[in-house]
């Protein structure tokens, strides 16, 4: 099962929550979050980052299907 996680840079405040929830996975570059190594976390992991996300900034896929 494929996972893919987007950050929209353009929303993202750069609180690092993300960071927080699923160690290894984002880093903050020019302001935002990126997505580094989506496979550094579980997938329970990865959806407490989007769910921690202030703004929203990050959505979650699996095999192509938005889980988050």
């Amino acid at each position: 099962m494929a996972v893919d996680v987007v950050v929209n840079r353009a929303r993202c405040m750069a609180s690092k929550a993300c960071i927080n929830a699923a160690e290894g996975v984002f880093r903050i570059v020019d302001d935002a979050a990126t997505v580094v190594d989506p496979t550094a976390a579980s997938d329970d992991d990865l959806l407490a980052a989007a769910e921690a996300c202030p703004v929203g900034a990050i959505t979650v896929y699996r095999d192509g299907g938005q889980i988050s």
